[in-house]
């Protein structure tokens, strides 16, 4: 697997797992603490690279075998603004 799949797997991993954590476990203002700067990271990116970014997330959301995580992960592209307008 190329290096930008594993980190995108694994940045999505770990998104899917503080998404679907209870309010219980993670706090959602840590959670949003969290995630916030890797996605304002992402919105620096050119559109293209943004789209290439998306598509990789969604290639590797297959390797998911929990078909919740899998929906999540396919719901992030979007969630994280990899799909807005710049």
């Amino acid at each position: 697997m190329e290096l930008t799949h594993v980190l995108a797997r694994a940045f999505s991993s770990v998104a899917v797992s503080i998404d679907l954590a209870d309010d219980d476990d993670i706090d959602p203002d840590t959670a949003t603490d969290i995630i916030e700067p890797a996605a304002a990271l992402f919105k620096e990116l050119s559109e293209d690279d943004r789209r290439a970014l998306a598509a990789i997330i969604v290639e590797v959301s297959e390797l998911e075998s929990n078909p919740v995580r899998k929906r999540s992960m396919l719901n992030l592209p979007e969630e994280i603004g990899l799909l807005e307008e710049e």
